[in-house]
């Protein structure tokens, strides 16, 4: 075969090209493939620092929403702060609108976000809802109201405006270890700068601030013209179980959630053993005939109660929260075993509680409580999250029986525990000592009725005293008398009088003679029955103690009454301190009257008056029917 005859130029040319490939033949024999298959990928990879890698962040990290930052490699750098760096992202909060609670769950060592923006900051205040009458302490909360009202409207074309924002705890986690006490209280945190929109643990302290919550209730009271953001954070604990729950708000008109710090104004009467009475303190300084006090009687029952047993610690940590009570107390305001209404014992309108299924010989938490703002609750409503007051407790008796009555016709200021049995209803109580106590006072008024009332002044029994302050002391008199107050036989008190010893127990136990100073128990008459032979004879209550009626009712039936009908007590060591008691000023009921609760003339002094007046002066008489010891 003969090749084709070359050119100089097409040989250097050949020549070239033929040295050229036995070079790259030699190179790549010499040297390692910079390539590799697809399928031949794996960790060995070095990193790439063009471009983010993905990490399932929220499952791997759980730092909540996060972006990886990318530093550009440095050779002066150190190799380990090179690679990609976490940062915790802003979260966006959630928006709160004007009276409009948000109820959310939250886990240990979770924060959350929220926001009350600039434009519910200068929207328009909420409509007003209908008002209670006028409280007694309400006259000027109202007229501080309407002058907020009037500036909130003035500033809301940009200036500063008041903002509330409150919180109640609604659950709280557990613990079956009962040596670790209550569950960390939430945490509240408020910044209003746009440079921390996530206040919480952690934060700056230049651009937040924390706002104490306590026993389950914040409030924080701002002049804002800007957003405000909250940040709401749950301890991260391990010694308790489960989450706990919350209600946040935000208000320009008035806290949506309220607690009141200062004096319970509820007040226990008397309990047995198993039910309670109470009262709230004088909701107007009205007079009868006047429109407010007429007012307050037709309302339905604006207020509420909740009770707790106090050895249990389910409410303790909430119980400044009206959402945590209503979710965790054991007597709740709309239980089927509390019966309120409106009464004007003692000459002022206020509200009763009566508690039922209480257990005996048991102390509990009582908490006054409002269900929004008396009128309207729930969303929209100012102060809808309702309200609570400070806790006071009471404890029921043990033995059964005394028993609680109330709401007499004729002895309708009659209002504490009663000498009973358990085979009488509290209906039948009612009946036996009303009509007993009706029919005395119908001889009484027989012999008033003789006294010329209606003459002259120089002819009446008394220029400052007539028939009608007569009649009333006779009847103050004659219930407190007739109605004896029970407490338990079991009691100790040096103000309690044994009564009705020579009656069985109603376990069927009898006093023996051998115990020390029953002889003298069973052998006096003063002690081995009952001031009403009523008592024994239809109620048959067994032995019980008395608090004796208090000496002032006696002392005022004698000045009232004009002397011809023969009234008079009985002298000091003669009688009088086995028939009588003596107020006690610090406000235990250490004598029987009339309209008497515990402790409440020590919180409201015209109050204390107002009964002294009234009750206060204390008589005996004299009448054929009725045993006075």
């Amino acid at each position: 075969m003969q090749f084709p005859k070359l050119t100089p130029l097409q040989s250097r040319f050949a020549a070239s090209l033929l040295a050229s490939v036995i070079l790259l033949i030699i190179y790549f024999s010499l040297t390692k493939p910079p390539f590799a298959y697809a399928a031949e990928l794996d960790e060995r990879i070095p990193p790439d620092h063009n471009h983010p890698i993905i990490l399932d962040l929220e499952e791997d990290l759980d730092f909540g929403t996060n972006e990886i930052i990318n530093l550009p490699s440095d050779e002066s750098m150190d190799n380990e702060m090179s690679k990609n760096v976490i940062r915790q992202a802003p979260i966006d909060p959630t928006a709160l609108a004007n009276n409009d609670p948000k109820q959310i769950n939250i886990k240990p060592g979770e924060t959350q976000f929220w926001v009350f923006n600039k434009d519910a900051l200068s929207g328009p205040l909420s409509p007003p809802t209908p008002d209670l009458p006028s409280l007694v302490e309400r006259t000027e909360q109202l007229e501080g109201r309407q002058d907020l009202r009037k500036r909130q409207d003035n500033n809301a074309s940009g200036g500063l405006r008041s903002l509330w924002i409150t919180l109640n705890t609604c659950l709280q986690p557990s613990t079956n270890n009962s040596e670790i006490g209550v569950p960390p209280q939430l945490q509240l945190y408020i910044s209003e700068s746009q440079n921390q929109k996530n206040p919480g643990p952690g934060g700056s302290g230049d651009n937040q601030r924390s706002v104490p919550v306590e026993n389950g209730y914040s409030s924080v009271k701002l002049d804002a013209s800007d957003d405000v953001f909250i940040g709401v954070a749950a301890v991260n604990t391990s010694d308790f179980t489960g989450i706990w729950n919350y209600e946040i708000a935000g208000s320009i008109d008035a806290p949506f959630h309220n607690y009141d710090s200062g004096t319970p104004d509820l007040y226990f009467v008397d309990s047995d053993n198993h039910a309670a009475l109470l009262i709230t303190k004088d909701t107007t300084r009205a007079l009868p005939n006047e429109t407010i006090f007429q007012e307050w009687m037709s309302i339905a029952p604006p207020f509420g109660m909740f009770a707790h047993n106090l050895n249990d610690p389910a409410v303790l940590g909430i119980q400044n929260s009206y959402c945590g009570l209503s979710k965790n107390a054991q007597i709740k305001t709309s239980a089927d075993s509390q019966d309120t209404s409106m009464t004007a014992r003692g000459g002022s309108p206020k509200e009763q509680f009566y508690i039922q299924n209480l257990n005996d010989s048991t102390t509990y938490f009582g908490f006054l409580a409002m269900n929004g703002n008396s009128t309207a609750s729930g969303n929209r409503v100012v102060g809808g999250g309702g309200k609570v007051w400070k806790a006071m407790n009471f404890t029921t008796k043990t033995d059964g029986n005394c028993a609680v009555v109330f709401n007499l016709s004729f002895c309708d200021q009659v209002a504490y525990a009663v000498p009973s049995n358990p085979d009488k209803t509290p209906n039948d109580l009612t009946a036996i000592y009303d009509s007993n106590a009706a029919t005395a006072y119908q001889f009484f008024n027989y012999s008033l009725q003789q006294i010329p009332c209606n003459t002259t002044a120089t002819a009446q029994y008394s220029l400052a005293r007539t028939c009608d302050d007569c009649a009333a002391a006779y009847k103050r008199w004659l219930c407190a008398v007739t109605i004896p107050r029970c407490e338990d036989y079991s009691r100790q008190a040096p103000y309690l009088h044994p009564r009705n010893t020579a009656q069985n127990f109603l376990n069927g136990s009898t006093f023996s003679s051998s115990q020390q100073d029953a002889q003298a128990l069973l052998s006096a008459t003063v002690t081995n029955s009952s001031r009403n032979s009523i008592i024994d004879d239809k109620i048959k209550p067994g032995p019980y103690k008395e608090i004796l009626p208090c000496q002032d009712l006696c002392y005022d039936l004698v000045q009232s009454c004009p002397a011809t009908l023969g009234f008079g007590c009985p002298l000091e060591g003669r009688g009088l301190n086995v028939s009588y008691g003596v107020k006690d000023p610090s406000g235990l009921i250490t004598c029987s009257y009339l309209g008497a609760a515990y402790f409440m003339n020590g919180a409201d002094t015209r109050t204390l008056t107002v009964t002294i007046k009234a009750w206060g002066a204390l008589m005996a008489g004299l009448a054929t029917w009725l045993l006075i010891q």
